[in-house]
């Protein structure tokens, strides 16, 4: 019994030993354990650093900065790190108080000095010049602020020129992003972004793409339950599917991060979860209506958004991820949304051709963005409206360009259609309406729209004073019946964003504008 006690005791031994010594061999891969760094590795189509050109430096989804006021799910205000923001009677003067106990990633504190050198910022951050400028006003966004003024440690007031109804909304997002005094040189250009979101930025790397952030334990919600977040920009979609499913990333997220043909894969992978929501971007025909330019006449915008099939688009090319959109507004905010009526007419289209420019085959270029094509599928769109402008007698050629000189191409005017999406990130649509369709708005100006219209200006700038909310949705159906009118604009369908990660991830959610709280997220 003795012997056999032995025997068995020394097999045991011996087991143990090889299955240990297999463990150590250094072809082995050391596995995570439950005591080890928590990391979620996210992938998106494009690179979340903008670097010091830019006002925000990072991505809001990077969750490295905050605002003062983000948007619920209905797109209203939502404070975040101002306490309130209150209107006085006559409209003219805005206190914001701020949440106390909120520190920057420097170590810093939020108080009221801080948050108005932010503002003055970026009310003076010239997106042309991608530089603060003390001669440029950025108007349009925030209306005329005539004086920003402390308070008290935690509060402060901004004065308008006229009465600015919906600044609570305008402060929405980028718009009031907060950060610590040391993040700026001389010229105010972020060098390094000290936040207050939940993770801080840590590095850069631009041969990869590679922006890696860390943990920040003093974070005014409680410590977060990540060590470690990391975004890699991978821009050929079947590249970033492939890392999701082999476990290089854990997230795909962004708009346009998985492409509805995918979505079916995605779905019959039991180690991944996907999501979808509908969000504020909506995708357009922007065009060049400049005089000599075949869109100049309003004719042939009319006969391009007939040969337009919306419901086609959506059902094919988008699986249904998409909605056909009903106005130049997305159907996110539905309190400022009127219905314009888009339809699909070729006999009208090829009539309103005719009328404009005879039965002579013309030509136009639809310009199409390189950077773009890895997150939705515009490329087949743009082929689908080609095959029906032909039958109207208009030969559209698709010449794809990358993204700087797609911007080049804009900014010259050499081009005739540009598609691309818009997001609203602000509450209110008069966003939209002054970066786009204002004569001199920064869009309109720099991508050669050619859009001047006083009655739509007058629209506008009556909307931005207007403050009266039922007045207000009365203005916005005018401006999206006058745009729908003049086709100065043709929008083509209201995004669906497909996200996906893997089981680990728990809590990953996109908001209206496709950020997630990464505050919520951990991994089981």
């Amino acid at each position: 019994m003795k012997k056999k006690t032995a025997l068995l005791l020394s097999a045991v031994i011996l087991f143990v030993s090889i299955m240990t010594a297999c463990s150590q061999s250094p072809q082995s891969s050391p596995q995570p354990t439950a005591s080890g760094p928590k990391i979620v590795t996210i992938a998106a189509g494009r690179s979340f650093y903008q670097g010091p050109t830019s006002n925000i430096y990072v991505h809001g989804s990077t969750n490295v900065w905050q605002a003062l006021v983000m948007l619920n799910d209905k797109m209203e205000p939502e404070m975040r790190l101002a306490e309130s923001v209150k209107a006085s009677q006559d409209g003219l003067t805005w206190t914001i108080k701020l949440r106390n106990g909120v520190t920057f990633h420097d170590g810093t504190k939020l108080t009221s000095d801080v948050a108005i050198m932010n503002l003055d910022r970026l009310y003076h951050w010239n997106g042309g010049s991608k530089s603060y400028d003390p001669a440029f006003e950025n108007t349009g966004e925030f209306g005329k602020i005539t004086k920003m003024a402390k308070v008290d440690d935690l509060s402060f007031t901004v004065t308008h020129e006229k009465p600015i109804p919906d600044f609570d909304l305008r402060l929405g997002y980028e718009n009031s992003a907060m950060f610590a005094a040391a993040s700026f040189d001389s010229k105010k250009a972020i060098t390094k972004p000290y936040g207050t979101g939940p993770y801080k930025y840590e590095s850069y790397d631009e041969k990869t793409e590679t922006l890696t952030l860390s943990k920040f334990e003093k974070y005014w919600e409680g410590e977060p339950k990540l060590d470690k977040v990391i975004f890699k920009n991978i821009a050929d979609a079947t590249t970033r599917l492939s890392a999701l499913q082999s476990g290089e990333v854990d997230v795909i997220s962004d708009v346009g991060g998985i492409l509805p043909q995918q979505a079916a894969t995605v779905l019959g992978d039991n180690k991944l979860v996907m999501k979808q929501r509908l969000v504020s971007t909506v995708h357009y025909y922007f065009m060049n209506t400049n005089s000599g330019k075949l869109f100049s006449d309003v004719s042939m915008r009319k006969a391009l958004s007939l040969c337009i099939d919306r419901d086609t688009i959506v059902k094919k090319l988008l699986k249904g991820y998409g909605e056909p959109a009903k106005s130049v507004l997305t159907s996110a905010g539905p309190t400022w949304l009127a219905d314009c009526g888009n339809v699909f007419d070729p006999k009208q289209a090829k009539e309103l051709k005719l009328k404009a420019v005879g039965t002579g085959e013309v030509s136009c270029t639809i310009l199409l963005n390189s950077s773009l094509l890895g997150r939705w599928p515009y490329q087949d769109t743009a082929a689908m409206i080609q095959a029906q402008l032909k039958e109207i007698g208009v030969n559209a050629q698709i010449e794809t360009v990358d993204s700087a000189t797609w911007t080049k191409r804009l900014k010259e005017g050499t081009y005739d259609i540009a598609p691309q999406p818009f997001t609203v990130s602000a509450g209110e649509p008069n966003y939209f309406f002054v970066r786009n369709l204002r004569s001199g708005g920064t869009n309109n100006s720099s991508r050669s729209y050619g859009i001047k219209d006083a009655a739509l200006d007058s629209l506008i700038d009556k909307v931005a004073v207007e403050p009266s909310k039922t007045e207000r949705q009365k203005y916005y159906a005018e401006m999206q019946k006058l745009v729908k009118e003049k086709e100065y604009v043709i929008p083509l369908w209201y995004d669906v964003t497909i996200y996906a990660m893997n089981k680990r991830v728990q809590n990953f959610n996109l908001d209206v504008t496709f950020c997630p709280d990464l505050y919520k997220v951990s991994v089981g």
